[in-house]
């Protein structure tokens, strides 16, 4: 009977649960005020910081061109990107996940207290060990957070 009061109370507030997603206007990866900050070229985004890997995932035939999904692996940063093969400086971004705090490519950080709002999203009211997903139109951003600081960031991009 205990444990089912609890259930019930922790059904009926949602903040206090652990993990929790919320909808934030205004999030992309690419744009808006939580947007990654990238290099334009992928030539540039290779040079961010010592390479430690390079996958590729897989390849797509779009007719005219080809895309190709890469991983790339920097200390504390691992991007998944895709490429063009009909313009060999495009690339779009289609995950990033950022474990330290050396990497300013997004307005928070790893290692940081995570702001008092995100969007109306006020985080004070948010559990202080969760992962909490903050949703935007397309885009989503995951945040691990341990002791209210910042863990691991976690930027789920939609690729047109």
């Amino acid at each position: 009977m205990r444990r089912l009061a609890f259930l019930l109370a922790a059904a009926a507030f949602p903040a206090l649960a652990a993990n929790t997603s919320h909808y934030v206007d205004k999030l992309a990866c690419d744009s808006g005020p939580y947007s990654l900050k990238l290099p334009s070229t992928y030539a540039e985004l290779r040079k961010l910081g010592p390479l430690r890997s390079e996958k590729r995932l897989r390849e797509e035939d779009l007719g005219e061109y080809k895309a190709t999904y890469r991983e790339l692996q920097f200390h504390g940063l691992r991007l998944g990107v895709v490429t063009y093969s009909n313009d060999a400086q495009k690339y779009d971004v289609t995950l990033a996940e950022i474990r330290t705090s050396n990497w300013k490519i997004s307005p928070l950080r790893a290692g940081h207290i995570l702001p008092a709002k995100i969007g109306d999203v006020t985080t004070r009211d948010l559990s202080s060990t969760a992962t909490v997903e903050f949703n935007g139109e397309e885009d989503t951003l995951r945040v691990r957070l341990v002791g209210r600081r910042v863990s691991v960031l976690t930027y789920l991009c939609n690729v047109d």
